[in-house]
């Protein structure tokens, strides 16, 4: 029995020295398992007792970690919104942004943001384009993954513009209030999420038109 205790450990040194934490917690449930044996034979319950309690909870944690690993499965509209400008985020994350969000098809003049009015929500065209105007004048496009509104959104003022979509444009809208309840639980995506906007704007910038408050 004690080539038990020697087996246990050597599983113990090995989780100890794995980055992977799916193998950490697998090499960890069977050390702990090559231990009840021994634990059996000499009457000592109360460890039995204790090692069931972490074995399953590791097998738990395993099968969580399972079911992330999973592959993921993007829809062709998904896919193309992905590679517009959503690709710093890995497949599943992004599933996870999309997941409280809602999709909508546009008739033409569909109105995306009024000019005057604070923005509840945050929209990215995902197909189509729209168009910006000031006091009826147009100042400028978006084209697909484009983010419409956001400097409104962010800083919670008045837009300063309206956006109007073209026909057949599609766009993806967050509300505030559930987007910063997934946002709060997961400060590494509300970071992505930044660095995407971002880089739209500085794209934005960079085509020699600076983003309004409400066209983005």
């Amino acid at each position: 029995m004690d080539v038990l205790i020697h087996v246990a450990n050597v599983l113990f040194l090995l989780s100890y020295s794995v980055r992977d934490i799916l193998a950490l917690r697998l090499l960890t449930v069977v050390a702990i398992v090559s231990l009840l044996p021994y634990y059996a034979a000499n009457d000592l319950y109360p460890p039995i007792y204790w090692n069931t309690v972490f074995v399953a909870i590791n097998l738990y944690q395993l099968y969580r970690l399972l079911l992330e690993r999973r592959p993921v499965q993007l829809t062709l509209e998904q896919q193309r919104l992905y590679r517009l400008g959503f690709d710093r985020l890995t497949p599943r994350d992004f599933l996870r942004l999309l997941h409280p969000a809602r999709w909508e098809s546009c008739a033409d003049e569909t109105v995306l943001v009024e000019q005057g009015r604070a923005l509840d929500r945050l929209t990215v065209l995902a197909a189509g384009a729209a168009r910006v105007e000031v006091e009826g004048r147009t100042v400028s496009g978006l084209g697909p993954g484009q983010f419409v509104g956001e400097m409104s959104y962010i800083s919670g003022e008045p837009a300063c513009a309206r956006v109007m979509a073209s026909a057949g444009a599609r766009c993806v809208h967050w509300s505030r209030a559930e987007l910063e309840r997934l946002l709060g639980a997961r400060p590494d995506l509300r970071a992505a999420l930044q660095g995407i906007i971002g880089t739209d704007l500085a794209a934005k910038l960079r085509r020699g038109a600076a983003p309004l408050p409400a066209s983005g």
